[in-house]
């Protein structure tokens, strides 16, 4: 990026989907994943970030990380739905495909409680969630601090977070 170091980026939380993924994705749509038993995304339509803006800010340069990129938080409220698995016994797993601009982006996150805490790199998921589900609906609200490399390049991006359910039972 040809800005200075103390450039700020504003991006809308309308720009910068978070964990509201839903749209076409309907909860009984079956995946296909390495590892899943019986893998289905979930409807987090309901989910949304509580701000309206999000911005990202330069980290500070150091010697121990002279390639420092930029970091931005946001509180997203989480809400999923479960209903067709009520009473079943499942592992949620939080998912970020890969960035289409190349960027890696890392995420961690601390939860109220229903969700675990935890950390994601774009390309990967991971578990937020092991148990019976016990209501239609799954409920937290995420502190998520998102770290992205230098080369990000634009002033808006995409990123699709979503959420699938591992069936056991």
């Amino acid at each position: 990026m040809s800005a200075s170091r103390n450039t700020t980026l504003w991006l809308t939380a309308l720009g910068l989907v978070l964990l509201c993924a839903a749209g076409s994705a309907r909860a009984d749509t079956a995946l296909r994943a390495g590892g899943g038993h019986n893998l289905h995304r979930l409807d987090d339509s309901r989910s949304h970030p509580a701000s309206d803006n999000l911005q990202m800010e330069w980290l500070p340069q150091n010697r121990s990380d002279p390639g420092a990129g930029m970091q931005a938080s946001v509180r997203v409220n989480i809400d999923i739905d479960t209903a067709d698995w009520q009473g079943r016994t499942g592992r949620i797993y939080m998912v970020l495909p890969r960035d289409q601009a190349g960027s890696s982006v890392q995420a961690d996150w601390t939860t109220q409680g229903k969700l675990r805490s935890g950390r994601l790199v774009s390309g990967q998921r991971t578990m937020v969630y092991a148990g019976r589900i016990d209501s239609p609906r799954l409920r937290d609200e995420m502190l998520v601090r998102l770290r992205t490399a230098p080369d990000w390049q634009s002033n808006s991006r995409r990123l699709n977070f979503y959420f699938e359910i591992d069936v056991l039972d």
